[in-house]
Order: C-alpha cells, then structure tokens, then sequence
C-alpha cells in the first residue's frame, strides 16, 4: 500500500475528523508515483494538533485561511507532503522555523524537476538564490560599515558559489545545493540560525526511489 493510502485510511479514524474527501492520484493509485502528494479535503470536528493527525513531524508549510476553510500545503520531515484543505475547526501548526519560506520552495522546486517541470522548478530555485545573494550584501555592509560600495569585496565570492550551485543538470539535487548556499550565506549574518534541511532530504530520497 502506498503511504497516501495508508495516511488516508488514519484520517478516516482520527477521532478529531467528521468527513475526508480525497482527490487527486489517490483516487487513481496506478498513478502514484514516489513524487505524489496527498490531496484531501477534511471537516473536522475538534481542533487538532497537525503531528497528531498527520502522524509526522511538520517540517515546512503554507497556511491560509479563506471563508472559513484553513488550506494547508504541508511537507512532513519524513518527505510526505499533503495538500488540506479543513471545515469546521483548526489544524494546528508548530510555531514557524525562520526559514519556512525556503524550506517549502526547496521541497516543491524538488518534485517539479522530478517531474521534469523544470520552469517552475528553476524559478523557486532561483529565488531561494536571490534571497542567499541578499545575505551576502548584508554581510558586506556590516563588514564595511556602509551600504554604498564602489568596489566589490571578499562576500562576492557568494556569487561564483551561487554559480557554481546552479551549474549541471536541472535535477532534485539542485534543490539540496542550493540549500546549502543558502545556509550558508545566512548562518554568515545570523548566528543563531541553524540550518535543517532534513525534510528536503527526505523529499528527494523518496522520490528517487522506484515506485
């Protein structure tokens, strides 16, 4: 049984959920394949905890409420990913890692170049890039004590790195590098960030995998 099924069949007898309606490649399990997500819709009847019902640590995820209904695109650090939209009550999240943002970009850049998407794959890439760049002329400024610089200086090394991660295949590991590039640019500017890439790497491994 795929996971999508089996996490299926535990929302169903989650004491805290009324209805699941599933959608999407579940409903077509010859189509799954090691990079699906699962897509659901649930009316719940309790709040609750999102590690409870999804039974995975919440890794990285968007959250939006509109009209009353709470969708949530959430990839667990296990590597699953599931798409909810929720009635009735709420899906309660961990607090936000600082880098939530780049996390979710980085796992879905993953599975679009799995899937050979590889325009949309590279846009998230390459935002995740800028965001790395901007770090870098963060740090230039505190270093020189100015935000107006004639010359360049030892931080744009940052973007032959940048270069050097974009270079090779449009791939899955694309997405790991680049997460390394970010990282590092902003662990360079925040020393309390500490950087887990964990869920990506699980996303990726998963999906090479053969179905």
């Amino acid at each position: 049984m795929h996971w999508q099924q089996s996490l299926l069949e535990r929302l169903r007898t989650d004491p805290a959920v009324g209805a699941v309606r599933p959608y999407g490649s579940v409903l077509t399990p010859d189509q799954l394949d090691p990079w699906s997500d699962l897509d659901v819709e649930l009316d719940l009847i309790a709040d609750v905890d999102a590690r409870t019902l999804l039974g995975g640590e919440p890794w990285a995820w968007q959250s939006t409420l509109d009209d009353g209904v709470q969708h949530v695109r959430i990839v667990l650090a296990d590597g699953r990913r599931v798409d909810l939209a929720t009635r009735g009550a709420t899906l309660e999240l961990p607090p936000e890692p600082p880098d939530n943002s780049q996390r979710f970009d980085l796992a879905l850049a993953a599975t679009r170049f799995g899937r050979g998407a590889d325009a949309i794959g590279l846009h998230l890439v390459l935002g995740v890039v800028r965001e790395a760049l901007v770090h870098s002329m963060i740090l230039a400024d505190q270093r020189e004590g100015t935000v107006h610089h004639r010359f360049g200086s030892a931080t744009d090394l940052a973007a032959a790195g940048s270069q050097t991660a974009l270079s090779g295949a449009l791939s899955p590991s694309l997405a790991l590098r680049v997460a390394s590039v970010y990282a590092e640019s902003r662990a360079a500017v925040n020393e309390d960030y500490h950087p887990d890439w964990s869920g990506l790497v699980a996303v990726v491994a998963a999906g090479s995998r053969r179905p």
